[in-house]
Protein backbone atom coordinates (compact mmCIF):
# COMPACT_ATOMS: atom_id res chain seq x y z
CA UNK A 1 0.00 0.00 0.00
CA UNK A 2 1.04 3.58 -0.88
CA UNK A 3 0.57 7.01 1.54
CA UNK A 4 0.42 10.04 -0.91
CA UNK A 5 0.48 13.03 1.44
CA UNK A 6 -0.39 16.58 -0.29
CA UNK A 7 0.52 19.59 1.50
CA UNK A 8 -1.28 23.18 1.12
CA UNK A 9 0.05 26.76 2.89
CA UNK A 10 -3.37 28.12 2.52
CA UNK A 11 -3.47 31.62 2.82
CA UNK A 12 -4.31 33.45 5.88
CA UNK A 13 -7.87 33.85 6.24
CA UNK A 14 -8.89 30.96 3.68
CA UNK A 15 -8.44 28.06 5.42
CA UNK A 16 -12.02 27.30 6.07
CA UNK A 17 -12.92 28.03 2.54
CA UNK A 18 -10.07 26.08 1.03
CA UNK A 19 -10.93 23.00 3.27
CA UNK A 20 -14.68 23.04 2.37
CA UNK A 21 -13.63 22.85 -1.22
CA UNK A 22 -11.24 20.08 -0.78
CA UNK A 23 -13.96 17.87 1.47
CA UNK A 24 -16.45 18.66 -1.70
CA UNK A 25 -13.87 17.61 -4.45
CA UNK A 26 -12.53 14.31 -2.95
CA UNK A 27 -16.04 13.38 -1.45
CA UNK A 28 -16.74 11.28 -4.17
CA UNK A 29 -13.07 9.74 -4.64
CA UNK A 30 -13.97 6.03 -3.51
CA UNK A 31 -16.32 5.88 -5.97
CA UNK A 32 -14.67 7.22 -8.52
CA UNK A 33 -10.97 5.47 -8.32
CA UNK A 34 -10.73 2.09 -7.66
CA UNK A 35 -7.73 1.33 -5.17
CA UNK A 36 -8.16 3.94 -3.24
CA UNK A 37 -8.06 2.58 -0.22
CA UNK A 38 -9.05 5.75 2.45
CA UNK A 39 -8.66 8.86 2.90
CA UNK A 40 -8.64 12.16 4.72
CA UNK A 41 -8.22 16.10 4.69
CA UNK A 42 -6.02 17.39 7.79
CA UNK A 43 -5.57 20.57 9.41
CA UNK A 44 -2.73 21.13 11.51
CA UNK A 45 -3.73 21.75 15.41
CA UNK A 46 -0.69 24.00 15.80
CA UNK A 47 -1.43 26.06 12.11
CA UNK A 48 -4.74 25.60 10.79
CA UNK A 49 -2.73 27.16 7.05
CA UNK A 50 -1.33 23.68 6.65
CA UNK A 51 -3.82 21.38 5.02
CA UNK A 52 -2.75 17.85 4.27
CA UNK A 53 -4.63 15.38 1.71
CA UNK A 54 -3.69 11.97 2.10
CA UNK A 55 -4.97 9.06 0.60
CA UNK A 56 -4.02 4.95 0.76
CA UNK A 57 -3.41 3.80 -2.45
CA UNK A 58 -3.68 -0.35 -2.82
CA UNK A 59 -0.75 0.01 -5.59
CA UNK A 60 1.48 2.14 -7.80
CA UNK A 61 -1.04 0.96 -10.44
CA UNK A 62 -3.86 2.74 -8.70
CA UNK A 63 -2.12 5.71 -7.27
CA UNK A 64 -0.95 6.33 -11.31
CA UNK A 65 -4.95 5.99 -12.55
CA UNK A 66 -5.84 8.79 -9.90
CA UNK A 67 -2.59 10.82 -10.50
CA UNK A 68 -1.46 10.07 -14.14
CA UNK A 69 2.00 8.69 -15.08
CA UNK A 70 4.09 11.44 -13.55
CA UNK A 71 2.17 10.90 -9.86
CA UNK A 72 5.39 10.43 -8.05
CA UNK A 73 6.44 14.29 -8.72
CA UNK A 74 3.39 16.30 -9.80
CA UNK A 75 0.73 17.14 -7.58
CA UNK A 76 -3.20 16.80 -8.21
CA UNK A 77 -4.83 19.96 -8.24
CA UNK A 78 -7.91 21.74 -8.90
CA UNK A 79 -8.63 24.59 -10.91
CA UNK A 80 -8.02 28.19 -9.39
CA UNK A 81 -6.03 26.56 -7.00
CA UNK A 82 -3.60 29.05 -6.08
CA UNK A 83 -6.18 31.59 -5.17
CA UNK A 84 -5.56 29.84 -1.96
CA UNK A 85 -2.24 28.72 -1.47
CA UNK A 86 1.04 30.71 -0.34
CA UNK A 87 2.76 28.25 -2.28
CA UNK A 88 2.65 25.28 -4.80
CA UNK A 89 1.35 21.77 -2.91
CA UNK A 90 4.57 20.01 -1.72
CA UNK A 91 4.06 15.73 -2.26
CA UNK A 92 5.54 13.13 -0.36
CA UNK A 93 4.55 9.12 -0.43
CA UNK A 94 5.10 6.46 1.94
CA UNK A 95 5.06 2.73 2.05
CA UNK A 96 3.46 0.75 4.29
CA UNK A 97 6.26 -1.98 5.39
CA UNK A 98 4.38 -3.41 8.36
Amino acid sequence: MLTRVSEALVKPGREQEFVERVRDLVKAFPATYDGLEGHEVLVDVDDPQKVQYVSRWRDEQALENYAGPNWRTDPVTFPDEDEYLQRPLTLRHFQNVS
